[in-house]
């Protein structure tokens, strides 16, 4: 059973030790190596890394998209390790929100439809779906656009309803793969604002990954993968300090 994640200091999210490998031909690639991670309900984590460090398959872990080799993992209080394929999807539908670098909106169906689809998945009724997925819409500034499609959208209205589809679950933690990655300067810093009020309004925590130092020293905690392992950013210590 879901605990009550009603206050700041609800852990939400807790790795510990885990560990994920890949072969390579007759060469195993270790990307993972205890890896150890705990987030607070109401907290931004950002993490940084060079490109191939491992971030993203971090992020797929944690999200319930892969399974780590070793380690354990616990989301809004739930052991994953034991669960089936079928029991992850329901906790990850329930309890996480994802972004990308891309999108990934469905082209075919409407701004509010995108939005309402994590619902619908989640047998939720059509009706209620899309009057969750118009309020959400309304309350990020595109009530304007609630019934345009991606094509007719920019970057930065397009990242919009990505991050309203992320949180129209009201889940407790929202993972967010560069986000602002594929975005303008001015543009990404309004996302990320974006994302900051939201966390702020709905106590939802936020691991953010990103190549974006300025905007990783605006999280609360930020933590380097190096070597397949979390730590206090060197990084970006090492740019602030410049």
């Amino acid at each position: 059973m879901t605990e009550d994640l009603s206050t700041p200091k609800t852990l939400v999210l807790k790795a510990v030790g885990l560990s994920r490998h890949f072969e390579d031909g007759q060469r195993r690639v270790q990307v993972l190596d205890g890896v150890d991670l705990s987030v607070h309900a109401g907290e931004m984590v950002a993490i940084v890394g060079a490109s191939g460090s491992g971030k993203s398959t971090l992020l797929h872990c944690l999200g319930l998209l892969d399974r780590p080799d070793g380690g354990e993992l616990s989301v809004a209080g739930n052991a994953t390790g034991g669960l089936s394929e079928k029991a992850r999807s329901r906790l990850r539908n329930q309890c996480l929100g994802f972004v990308y670098q891309f999108h990934h909106l469905l082209p075919e169906f409407n701004a509010v439809d995108n939005v309402a689809m994590p619902l619908i998945v989640g047998k939720e009724p059509l009706a209620s779906a899309r009057d969750r997925a118009r309020d959400l819409l309304i309350e990020m500034g595109l009530g304007h656009r609630l019934q345009n499609y991606p094509g007719q959208l920019s970057g930065g209205e397009r990242q919009r309803v990505a991050l309203a589809r992320a949180l129209v679950t009201r889940p407790v933690c929202v993972l967010a793969d560069e986000p602002t990655g594929n975005l303008d300067r001015e543009t990404a810093s309004q996302v990320f604002e974006l994302i900051t009020r939201i966390r702020d309004d709905f106590g939802t925590a936020v691991v953010l990954v990103t190549h974006d130092l300025k905007l990783a020293e605006r999280a609360d905690r930020c933590l380097s993968m190096v070597n397949g392992r979390l730590s206090d950013s060197e990084i970006l210590n090492d740019a602030s300090a410049s």
